[in-house]
């Protein structure tokens, strides 16, 4: 009946079906509450608890009777979506899977413009490093648990030398590409732990938990060498010599 408007996959249940809808990403999961061998409530429990599964609309497909009113009341409780009752008319069910297909595609759509909204407000778009503003509220808090766990908290502030020259004589859209250059080879030699920050113009920061300030310095002079021993390449193919304080 679907087949006109979608890809579908059909399977007959089994212990694992659930684990099977996590593989792909699908718009819209069918369960049958009616199946011998695989219990429908458990299969749709299955999908709420899943990461990749939780937002996928659930429509069941029940029985006309005493115990498909119970199980429906259960799926509704879970989360499911929709329902149907056979005999499935093939209208109505191209209608109900439409509607939840259009729904998920909006809500997909409403948290891609969230976390775009929240990327742009937290990176710094030249480098994709953080931005200051998010380095500050960030700081705060991981002060607040340094004094708690009495850990160590350094931070490293390095600045680009000489940089207006390197714009004056090349441009600023070679001095963005330095820029971000730079900004890779800092992320590339830190830990996953450590935040990395653009400060403003040419100053960038480096945040490292639980690290004392002998290590902070092995690691700064690590990245200083990492700026300073490889030129830097922009568009053209000219090279260009950085060092950082």
């Amino acid at each position: 009946m679907l087949s006109e408007m979608a890809s579908v996959t059909h399977s007959t249940g089994g212990e694992n079906v659930a684990d099977r809808a996590r593989e792909k990403n699908y718009d819209l999961v069918i369960v049958s509450l009616s199946m011998r061998e695989t219990d429908g409530l458990w299969v749709c429990s299955k999908l709420r608890s899943y990461e990749e599964t939780r937002n996928v609309p659930i429509l069941v497909v029940v029985d006309d009777s005493e115990q498909g009113s119970r199980q429906l009341v259960r799926a509704l409780e879970m989360g499911v979506n929709d329902y149907l009752i056979p005999p499935v008319e093939r209208l109505e069910l191209m209608a109900r899977a439409r509607t939840q297909v259009r729904r998920k595609r909006y809500s997909d759509r409403l948290w891609e413009n969230f976390h775009l909204s929240m990327q742009l407000a937290t990176t710094d778009a030249v480098t994709g490093l953080y931005n200051r503003h998010y380095m500050n509220s960030h700081l705060e808090t991981l002060l607040r648990q340094s004094k708690k766990t009495k850990k160590t908290l350094s931070l490293v502030m390095l600045d680009i030398d000489h940089f207006k020259p390197v714009n004056d004589t090349y441009g600023h859209a070679a001095g963005d590409e330095i820029l971000h250059e730079f900004a890779r080879r800092i992320a590339r030699n830190i830990r996953g732990v450590d935040l990395a920050a653009r400060f403003g113009g040419e100053e960038f920061v480096v945040i490292m938990p639980d690290t004392l300030p002998n290590d902070a310095g092995v690691i700064a002079d690590r990245l200083r060498q990492t700026i300073s021993d490889e030129p830097f390449i922009i568009s053209g193919g000219k090279e260009v010599n950085i060092t950082v304080s």
